[in-house]
């Protein structure tokens, strides 16, 4: 009897040996010999639990996680009440991209044990990693309220945030766990990475470094640093980073494939290729590798294609330069009038990029060291848009030309400042805007409509900026005293249509009730006598006004009521009214069948 508990006795302190010795190894990081050592253990008692558990931790070292998954199972089977042994084995099945297994046995967990922070922490993580980041937030925060400082549910919602896109809380959640952890190189790195994505650089290389400075062998935050020297385009720095994450860890193929994206986009083809087959020695079958070895090999082959792809997008980019280039000349008053943000994309903005796009095609042909590819991309790309864009801003926002405009040559003529705007504003603009010339000839300073000298006239000319007028003249004759000055305002308006060459001529009309603007019309129609006038609709114009020509004014009645607007010393009269200056167009469309319109008498029409 003695013998036989001896022998047991001899066989336990066997087993357990080789456990621990397998556990040495292990924490030696040689799994490979761990897993002969805990095998044997295993096998001389099935019954030890924990055999099972560090024999699983030897395969994950081995990256044989099926196997690793298999021996947490027999694990928890005699173990049930082991929560960690459920947790990890949750935890595996979730890196083998089982989420819905590990969810499963985490819940069934839970249901033991309901409070339990790793069971929570860890549940949440595979929701994360599941993309039901919702969960995942509620469960971390559940560990949070019970224990404020958990190290993994701090971790885990930061990341989460992070995920999100809610990098501001991100980044509060990282600074307060390193505040508790400073020690804790994770955390520095994904507070890197979150500064990274927020662009904040230089503070994430500070934060990847420290990391790095609490474990210097830390692979992942090496590679966190190149892949942050790649954002920065400090390709030097990034190059550094991942060679050592290269060294650290040189049968992690995903090392070798950074490298060499870094090598191509350098520019180092040769570099980039070895990588490549660094690769493809730890994994022949590696699928991104073999394609980026046919992408970089057939390279060669596609630069002619990308020139003749450069040459079709700068012919493009021409076509639709001069597309601009034409629309603004035929259309540029109304947009200049109306949009002047245009006058600084035309004179300054456009010119700009053009010029950066330019250089940037030369720099591109010429393989300049200097010269950025992918810069060279975006700024093309961005012209095309912004040129494309304003063309067809150009072409919408414009009415069509009328092209019965095209040819003449008007000469719009008034008695006072303002008298033109009121009566022809909107027929002027149009015209304008449809390539015909415009001149303008006002009788009068208007001195009687203003305190002070000058003002009226000033207030003319701005308007006549506002109109685009090819000219205008202001005369001198007495304001309320134009009736004796008729054969001098005939001369001055024949001298005129003369300079000018006008076919048209613009004036009040023979029934107005203002002896001024009666005085301009009996100086206009003789004046005018071989070339086509007619008379336009003023404030003083009576009701016995017939007219039987309209012009529709319907795009420009903003515009009308915004070159009024513009004498200002006049605004207290109730016919500068912008309201009563829209109701007299509506009225007038009515009439013409438009939604606005101005009203003109023919006097004398000339085909």
């Amino acid at each position: 009897m003695l013998s036989i508990l001896l022998a047991g006795f001899l066989l336990q302190a066997t087993y357990i040996d080789l456990f621990n010795e397998g556990h040495r190894l292990l924490d030696q990081g040689n799994p490979r010999e761990a897993e002969a050592v805990l095998k044997e253990s295993a096998s001389m008692n099935p019954g030890y639990a924990p055999a099972y558990k560090e024999l699983a931790e030897a395969y994950v070292g081995l990256k044989r996680l099926p196997e690793a998954i298999e021996q947490y199972q027999k694990a928890v089977q005699l173990s049930p009440k082991d929560m960690r042994a459920r947790a990890r084995l949750a935890e595996l099945f979730s890196w083998s991209g089982n989420h819905d297994k590990a969810i499963v046995i985490y819940r069934d967990a839970l249901e033991a044990d309901p409070e339990n922070p790793v069971l929570l922490n860890g549940l949440a993580t595979v929701l994360r990693w599941s993309h039901r980041y919702d969960e995942a937030e509620r469960l971390y925060r559940e560990v949070l309220t019970t224990e404020p400082e958990n190290h993994e549910a701090l971790k885990g919602l930061g990341k989460t945030f992070s995920m999100t896109g809610d990098f501001t809380s991100a980044v509060s959640v990282f600074q307060k766990a390193i505040s508790i952890y400073p020690e804790d190189s994770e955390l520095r790195k994904e507070l890197g990475t979150v500064l990274a994505w927020q662009k904040d650089f230089k503070s994430a290389v500070v934060e990847v470094k420290k990391s790095i400075e609490l474990a210097p062998n830390y692979t992942e935050a090496h590679r966190t640093l190149g892949d942050i020297y790649l954002w920065m385009r400090s390709y030097n720095e990034s190059l550094s980073a991942y060679k050592k994450a290269t060294d650290l860890e040189p049968d992690n193929i995903e090392n070798h494939l950074l490298l060499s994206r870094l090598h191509r986009e350098m520019g180092d083809k040769h570099a980039a290729e070895e990588s490549i087959k660094a690769a493809l020695r730890i994994d022949p079958a590696s699928a991104n590798a073999l394609e980026l070895l046919r992408e970089l090999r057939g390279g060669d082959s596609r630069i002619i294609v990308n020139r003749i792809g450069d040459i079709v997008e700068l012919a493009a980019f021409a076509f639709v330069f001069i597309l601009l280039f034409f629309t603004y000349r035929t259309r540029r008053r109304m947009l200049l009038r109306r949009h002047k943000v245009y006058k600084y994309f035309i004179t300054i903005a456009l010119p700009a990029l053009v010029t950066m796009t330019l250089l940037a095609f030369a720099g591109k042909f010429t393989f300049l060291e200097w010269v950025d590819a992918n810069l060279i991309e975006d700024v093309t790309e961005a012209v095309l848009f912004v040129t494309l864009g304003s063309s067809l801003m150009a072409l919408l926002w414009t009415e069509r030309r009328v092209h019965d405009f095209t040819n003449m040559t008007i000469l719009a003529v008034g008695a006072h400042p303002d008298d033109i705007e009121l009566g022809c504003g909107g027929f002027i603009m149009k015209a304008k805007d449809s390539g015909a010339k415009v001149y303008g000839l006002t009788m009068t300073r208007g001195e009687k409509g203003a305190e002070k000298s000058g003002v009226r006239e000033g207030e003319l000319r701005k308007a006549a900026l506002f109109m685009e007028l090819d000219g205008v003249s202001v005369m001198e004759f007495p304001d309320t005293g134009l009736k004796d000055a008729v054969p001098q305002m005939k001369e001055e308006m024949e001298k005129m249509i003369r300079e000018t060459g006008a076919t048209l001529v613009l004036t009040h009309s023979q029934i107005d009730i203002h002896t001024d603007h009666q005085a301009v019309f009996e100086a206009t129609k003789v004046a005018a006598r071989n070339i086509s006038v007619l008379c336009y609709e003023d404030v003083s114009t009576p009701r016995e006004f017939v007219p039987n020509y309209f012009v529709d004014i319907g795009s420009y009645i903003e515009d009308k009521m915004k070159l009024v607007s513009l004498h200002r010393t006049q605004n207290e009269k109730n016919y500068m009214d912008p309201e009563v200056i829209k109701g007299r167009a509506a009225h007038r469309g009515i009439q013409g069948g438009v939604q606005f319109a101005e009203a003109y008498r023919i006097y004398k029409l000339l085909q």
